[in-house]
């Protein structure tokens, strides 16, 4: 009887103790597929932010080209205008002296970035972000010189070589610097955008 009672005894305390282990070895896979699990969900919002940032940098390039083309043409149509504007705002559109940073973006003024209308048309560009449409400026470099560069200033150089001899042009015109941009970077809205910045030298 005794003997009977105490295998009972240890038959009991055999099955509690191998139940105790089941619910360990259980925690344990739960930790480990929970660990799996936000492993997984932190890569796929990598990938996702990736993406989206590489999606704004490519529709930002194409408004920051659409501007640059459209100013280009503004600018030849409306050098008059220009020039005038440029004389009015010396401190910050005449970069005659080399004086003018290399990229402008945020320092010049936001009233003299002209902005590309929203729509269709030959003058317009459908902006992906209506409330940012990419924006250009023109600004005076001074006389074209293959040699004339100096800080902030976009020297000319194939425009001015007389062929393959490299011999200096007897008039080397005057050059102006196209900016443009594919959105406004001091906006709060924009920091965390993608800053697409274009600039083309225009010899006159």
């Amino acid at each position: 009887m005794m003997s009977e009672r105490r295998s009972r005894i240890v038959e009991v305390w055999s099955q509690r103790q191998q139940q105790g282990m089941a619910l360990v070895v259980s925690l344990v896979l739960l930790i480990a597929v929970t660990l799996v699990g936000l492993a997984g969900m932190r890569g796929t919002i990598l990938q996702e932010r990736m993406a989206g940032g590489a999606y704004d940098r490519e529709t930002g390039f194409q408004a920051a080209e659409a501007a640059l083309i459209m100013g280009a043409r503004d600018f030849t149509s409306n050098r008059q205008t220009w020039e005038a504007l440029i004389a009015a705002n010396s401190a910050s559109l005449d970069c005659s002296d080399k004086s003018c940073a290399s990229n402008p973006s945020g320092q010049i003024a936001n009233n003299l970035w002209q902005s590309i209308p929203n729509g269709t048309g030959q003058t317009e560009f459908t902006a992906i972000d209506s409330a940012s449409p990419p924006q250009f400026v023109v600004q005076l470099l001074g006389d074209c010189s293959s040699t004339g560069v100096g800080a902030g200033y976009t020297g000319t150089t194939d425009q001015n070589e007389g062929g393959p001899g490299g011999t200096q042009l007897t008039n080397q015109g005057t050059c102006y610097r196209i900016t443009a941009r594919a959105l406004d970077p001091t906006a709060a809205i924009n920091a965390e955008r993608a800053q697409v910045v274009l600039q083309a030298t225009y010899r006159m």
